[in-house]
């Protein structure tokens, strides 16, 4: 995860895993849920409580109360908002998950780079295989990989679970 540039988190200390930075994992929540902050990647960051574990690199359902699980195609109906753990989070710890910007997604094997991303039966991986109601746009892969894996994504400012299938020319 790249650094804040805000105010609220000090960017001296990005790779500490205390409560006040982005890597940080915390109970009680250091912050407000909900809490973005600007990266110096042109991502963001929200802060969150995870429902269940947020294993590290999974794309998550991020709901309106401040809290996230790993992301499902069944769980996509439920929250169209997501992000990514670049840190495992125990159930009910709070966190830091990016929101677009430069960051690590876990992706089914044989994901090409450059394709829509969809949601899978999987919690938290993503692939290219076509899923009705599972799009997540804003955000694509940038290699080709053959084993199921955490990859490099780059992701628009605010990447969401698009309902329905893009229609092709």
């Amino acid at each position: 995860m790249g650094f804040s540039v805000g105010s609220l988190i000090g960017a001296a200390n990005v790779n500490s895993t205390d409560a006040n930075t982005l890597n940080g994992v915390s109970v009680p929540p250091a912050f407000a849920l909900g809490t973005t902050v600007p990266l110096n990647d042109g991502g963001h960051a929200i802060y969150v409580k995870a429902l269940s574990e947020l294993s590290a690199f999974a794309c998550c359902a991020v709901y309106a109360d401040g809290t996230a699980q790993m992301i499902t195609t069944t769980l996509a109906a439920t929250s169209k908002r997501v992000a990514w753990a670049q840190v495992s989070v125990p159930s009910g710890h709070c966190a830091w998950l990016q929101v677009g910007g430069t960051f690590r997604g876990n992706l089914a094997a044989n994901c090409d780079d450059n394709v829509p991303l969809y949601t899978t039966a999987t919690s938290g991986v993503l692939d290219d295989a076509t899923v009705s109601g599972g799009l997540v746009g804003g955000v694509i892969s940038t290699v080709t990989i053959s084993n199921a894996t955490a990859v490099t994504l780059l992701g628009a400012y605010a990447p969401f679970v698009v309902s329905g299938n893009p229609v092709s020319a």
